[in-house]
């Protein structure tokens, strides 16, 4: 499962930079990184805070996330 590209596809279509969609889900930019670069797994805390500030269902990230090719 590709969270990171998921996260990346998602933050683009929404036209947010890492930067705000990081402050937006109240993560740092850093964490944001690690998430997008797929060296961190969120939480499901964390997950339904990057759903919420791309205005999506923690589902709609997993499901795009299995669609996509691991790393």
């Amino acid at each position: 499962m590709n969270i990171g590209q998921a996260i990346v596809i998602l933050r683009k279509e929404k036209n947010l930079s890492q930067e705000q969609l990081a402050f937006n889900a109240g993560i740092s930019r850093h964490f944001m990184y690690r998430l997008e670069n797929n060296l961190a797994s969120p939480t499901v805390k964390t997950l339904e805070k990057l759903a919420s500030a791309l205005a999506v269902r923690p589902s709609t990230i997993l499901e795009n996330a299995e669609k996509l090719p691991a790393e």
